[in-house]
């Protein structure tokens, strides 16, 4: 039985070793350019902008980021700017 554990214990560190390993890449370099200085209509929209609300889904470790127009999240009964 013990031999067992240690057998299967050693295997699930060995088969775990390449996921940690793939985690731990370093940032990929390069310059970052703003999407509006990419962007050709940046002048549409700077006159519109976009709310971001972020979540965080209990259980989650991954927030879920929606962007919407102003128009569009009062359409959906939420005012980004209102004071609660």
């Amino acid at each position: 039985m013990t031999k067992l554990l240690i057998l299967a214990t050693s295997a699930l560190s060995i088969l775990s070793s390449p996921v940690i390993a793939r985690e731990a890449r370093p940032a990929a370099t390069g310059v970052a350019v703003p999407i509006d200085a990419a962007s050709p209509t940046a002048t549409q929209r700077q006159s519109n902008p976009r709310y971001c609300i972020v979540e965080t889904i209990t259980g989650s470790r991954i927030p879920h980021k929606t962007c919407r127009t102003r128009a569009q999240w009062i359409d959906e009964g939420f005012d980004p700017l209102a004071k609660n």
